[in-house]
């Protein structure tokens, strides 16, 4: 059983909402509910963001407790409303 008091404040609202069955063992986007973190500060360069903005990668898109995917905050933001990375065209 996952430790409640130990999650942020996100992962504590998806772990409420879609519950704690399989937390931190397996992770789907389409199947869990999605939430973004913030990296932990590293020093030296970060990765390139997958968006297309070419800034660094700075958030986790999180699902049940597994890191899914990274990009800039505004990419993470967009991956959890809608599940894509990438602006729609």
């Amino acid at each position: 059983m996952t430790d409640l008091n130990d999650l942020s404040k996100s992962a504590l609202s998806a772990a409420m909402r879609g519950g704690t069955a399989g937390w931190g063992k397996i992770g789907s986007a389409d199947d869990h509910i999605r939430y973004s973190e913030k990296k932990p500060a590293r020093p030296g360069r970060r990765r390139t963001c997958y968006c297309g903005c070419n800034g660094p990668a700075t958030h986790s898109g999180m699902a049940n407790g597994m890191a899914l995917t990274s990009a800039c905050e505004l990419g993470i933001a967009r991956w959890v409303r809608t599940g894509s990375v990438h602006a729609t065209r």
